[in-house]
């Protein structure tokens, strides 16, 4: 039809420039080869591994032999305090050893922060001795590793603190007093190396009658008043309840006498 500038797209095609066909060639593989590295870079980049999965940092590790199967843990105390330096050793049913290590700090912010321990070790069944000085050593026996690789995680083990051994005594400021007064005893709390803190009870039976806090500059004294107690005869002791370095302990009996107060 007249005035139809529509074109035959066969007829109207035209060959290119070869150097254009290279140059369009060129950035289409460029762009291509982008695009790939991209994808592999989005699916394919690992993660930041929490310290359990990256031990390569812990010190005084020994191994029988590296990539292997993995035993870990965090080492706490008897008050939920993690423990650095202490040794850990997997030990073969044979009795001879696999691996060591010493508990750490994770430098990772994910990481465990202080206790934590690695193993690296093959198939076998171990018996695990955790020991440092100041501490009651712990074996934990029939830790099993069934696969290569296989990640034995131990979670949180405890190993008790031994605590400093303490003497408590107590003394009376007036063995009598009257029913509107009110008794003082002056409890004392040693313990060899360290200074007591904590707290402190006086007692009849069971029943608290007066208390109070020994501080670390109270060097091991502490003067306590009591509650006002009926008219008798009351047997008392002073208890130290102890602290995270020192075992509690009792003063032997004491005698107050309260006499009816007169009008």
């Amino acid at each position: 039809m007249w005035g139809d500038t529509r074109r035959d797209p066969v007829a109207s095609a035209r060959p290119l420039d070869p150097e254009v066909t290279m140059l369009r060639s060129r950035r289409t593989a460029a762009v291509a080869a982008g695009l790939v590295t991209g994808l592999a870079a989005f699916v394919v980049a690992p993660q930041a591994l929490p310290a359990s999965a990256a031990p390569q940092t812990s010190p005084g590790v020994t191994v029988e032999r590296a990539g292997q199967a993995l035993i870990q843990g965090v080492v706490v105390d008897q008050f939920g305090e993690y423990v650095d330096d202490v040794k850990v050793q997997a030990i073969k049913g044979d009795g001879t050893p696999a691996a060591s290590a010493l508990t750490y700090a994770s430098k990772r912010k994910d990481g465990p922060q202080h206790g934590y321990f690695f193993l690296e070790v093959g198939r076998g069944t171990y018996t695990l001795k955790l020991t440092r000085e100041g501490y009651q050593p712990l074996v934990l026996d029939d830790i099993r590793v069934e696969k290569a690789r296989q990640k034995v995680s131990l979670g949180e083990t405890e190993v008790k603190k031994e605590l400093v051994a303490s003497r408590t005594d107590a003394a009376l400021a007036q063995k009598k007093v009257t029913t509107k007064q009110n008794g003082v005893v002056t409890v004392t709390v040693s313990a060899k190396g360290v200074k007591p803190t904590g707290d402190v009870e006086v007692r009849e039976g069971r029943d608290v009658v007066g208390g109070g806090q020994l501080r670390a500059g109270n060097g091991g004294r502490l003067t306590i008043t009591l509650d006002r107690l009926p008219k008798g005869a009351h047997d008392l002791k002073a208890v130290y309840l102890g602290s995270r370095s020192v075992k509690g302990s009792s003063s032997q009996t004491i005698t107050l006498v309260v006499t009816k107060a007169r009008r």
